[in-house]
Parts: C-alpha cells; sequence; structure tokens
C-alpha cells in the first residue's frame, strides 16, 4: 500500500505555479491528468502526453490517450521512432519511480501547457487506490487558456 505525492510545476513559471498532488500508485496517468487540469484552470479538450523525465517532445515514450495510439500519426512518418503507450492503462506503479524521478506532462498540442512533476515522496501505508487529490498549492489557476499569455516553449 503506497501513496505518491509529487511536485506538479508550471514550467513556465516553476516557482510560482504548482501543486502537490497525492495518488495511489496503483491510479493510473490518465487519473493523473484529471485531476492536474482542472488544479491548473484547464479543460480537458486537447491532446496530451506524460513522459519521463522533462525531455517533453524528444521524448521516446509518450503516455498519452487510447485514441492517440489509434490514430498514431507518427506511424506515417518512418523516420520517427516513438512509443505511444496508453495512459488510461499504466499505473504510476508501472512506472517504477523513486523518490526524485521527474515525469513530463503536455497539455494541448498547439499551445504547449507544459509541466513538470517530482516525486516527492513515497506514502507507505496510503491506500494504493487512492484518488488524485491536491493537498497543498501555490499560485492563481489559468484565468484563460486560449487568451493572452499563453506560455511559448518554441
Amino acid at each position: 500500500m503506497t501513496a505518491y505525492r509529487f511536485r506538479v510545476k508550471a514550467d513556465w513559471k516553476p516557482r510560482d505555479l504548482w501543486r502537490d498532488v497525492v495518488i495511489g500508485e496503483d491510479r493510473t496517468l490518465m487519473d493523473l491528468h484529471e485531476r492536474i487540469n482542472p488544479a491548473f484552470g484547464l479543460d480537458f479538450d486537447h491532446l496530451y502526453f506524460f513522459a519521463r523525465g522533462q525531455s517533453y517532445w524528444d521524448s521516446e515514450i509518450r503516455y498519452v490517450r487510447r485514441a492517440e495510439i489509434e490514430d498514431n500519426p507518427y506511424d506515417a512518418i518512418p523516420e520517427v521512432d516513438i512509443d505511444l503507450r496508453d495512459a488510461n492503462e499504466t499505473s504510476l506503479h508501472d512506472l517504477g519511480l523513486e523518490a526524485k524521478d521527474r515525469l513530463c506532462y503536455l497539455f494541448d498540442y498547439g499551445d504547449e501547457w507544459r509541466f513538470y512533476m517530482i516525486l516527492k515522496e513515497k506514502l507507505e501505508g496510503e491506500p494504493s487506490d487512492r484518488e488524485p487529490e491536491v493537498v497543498k498549492e501555490k499560485g492563481e489557476k489559468i484565468e484563460n487558456q486560449y487568451g493572452p499569455g499563453l506560455p511559448r516553449h518554441r
């Protein structure tokens, strides 16, 4: 029985906009996505992926929505070798994370809302199926994800 406490940081404002999320290790990356978005004021109308580390687009393995795997746009580009995996079928336990390991999370491939998360600690004795919960936060939610002031990473 283990849960994880992640510090999820906005890549463009890491000291000023973050959330601590506790989630059971048997929960999926999709569960984490569904907690992160409203915690930062984002909707669910866009594609997203998680990856190990903080490489974003350079990640060789991406955890995405099932529909993206079925309509894999990379299949038509032979020189691109990206392994897409189902975020709804991948538990946090499956990733084999240790304290201080990082994941990156990119939401909306057009506007590129980039977040990274650090596994702050494993909480032994917590339910492995614990629903994700924001337990600490800093910074205001994003007021308008489609308005001026979008983060630009290109």
